[in-house]
């Protein structure tokens, strides 16, 4: 059995002084179905991610949170940092990566692309992948979208509004999309995810 990194949203309990680590339950469940063989490592923010190398295949950068530019929360800070060095890693180490959603933003970032706040990305849009001229809707559930990419990424989806959905590293196995494939209608169109199973599948 091998396993898949997966970062998790950082959340402060109200009741008391506390801050967790959390993954959705849809995780469990989208592994069940569209990753069978290989099983979700949590990764802890308290654990040098360089510590998972030997025991991951890949990684995917979950939803949640906003990046640190656009929201100062010490969390978003704190998750900006830890991602940041995930992303180096999987680049040093030729690790595959995935971003979703949060996740997509943050990849999008390092490589110097451009976010800006979007309207009617909360619910279901319709999207076109640009290789195939082929449209199909996906949910969404983000207030900022990526406008311009950094010249090391390019598009493989677009919405209405021309934001990039989803994308990939010219030369690396980075890819970032924009909804929530773990969520309900989340692989009901685009390629991009099994392009970067692609690119560890088969090493069980």
């Amino acid at each position: 059995m091998s396993f898949i990194g997966i970062s998790q949203r950082l959340l402060e309990n109200t009741d008391y002084v506390e801050i967790r680590e959390a993954l959705s339950l849809e995780w469990g469940e989208f592994f069940n179905k569209y990753l069978l063989g290989y099983l979700p490592l949590p990764l802890d923010y308290n654990i040098d991610f360089c510590r998972y190398i030997p025991s991951i295949k890949a990684v995917i950068l979950s939803g949640g949170n906003d990046l640190s530019m656009l929201n100062q929360n010490p969390l978003c800070q704190m998750r900006d940092i830890y991602e940041r060095k995930i992303i180096e890693v999987c680049m040093q180490y030729n690790i595959p990566l995935l971003g979703i959603c949060r996740g997509a933003q943050m990849i999008a970032s390092y490589f110097h692309s451009h976010l800006q706040k979007v309207l009617c990305h909360i619910g279901e849009h319709n999207i076109t992948e640009i290789s195939t001229k082929r449209q199909f809707w996906v949910n969404s559930f983000h207030n900022y979208g990526i406008r311009v990419l950094g010249e090391e990424l390019e598009a493989l989806s677009l919405a209405e509004d021309e934001s990039i959905e989803s994308f990939r590293h010219r030369r690396l196995h980075l890819y970032g999309i924009m909804w929530h494939i773990e969520r309900k209608g989340g692989m009901d169109g685009d390629n991009t995810f099994y392009q970067w199973k692609d690119s560890f599948k088969g090493e069980i």
